[in-house]
C-alpha cells in the first residue's frame, strides 16, 4: 500500500514538473505585447532564474529565463522595458 501511494506521489510531481508555463511557443504568445519587466512578471510569475547587472552608461540589464516543456525563453531588459524575447532547446 505504501509503495501504491509513493508511486502515485511521484507521478504527480513529475506531471507537475512538465507543466510549468507550458511550452516556449505558449510563453510567447502571452508576453507578445510585453514592453516591461513588470508586464513580463505579471503574466508569467517570478521567472525561473533572474540576472541584473548595473553598467555604468547602459544602467541596469535584467534578464528574466522562464522554463518551458520544450526548452526555455529568455528575456532580456534594459532599465526595465523589454529589448528582445529569444527561445532555446532543452540541454
Amino acid at each position: 500500500m505504501r509503495l501504491g501511494a509513493f508511486g502515485a506521489m511521484m507521478l504527480s510531481l513529475c506531471l507537475l514538473a512538465g507543466c510549468g508555463n507550458g511550452s516556449k511557443q505558449d510563453i510567447i504568445g502571452k508576453i507578445e505585447k510585453a514592453s516591461t519587466v513588470d508586464e513580463v512578471k505579471a503574466k508569467l510569475g517570478k521567472p525561473d532564474k533572474y540576472d541584473v547587472a548595473e553598467l555604468p552608461v547602459l544602467g541596469k540589464t535584467e534578464t528574466l529565463t522562464y522554463k518551458a516543456s520544450d526548452g526555455e525563453v529568455i528575456v532580456t531588459a534594459q532599465n526595465g522595458k523589454v529589448l528582445m524575447k529569444v527561445s532555446g532547446d532543452k540541454k
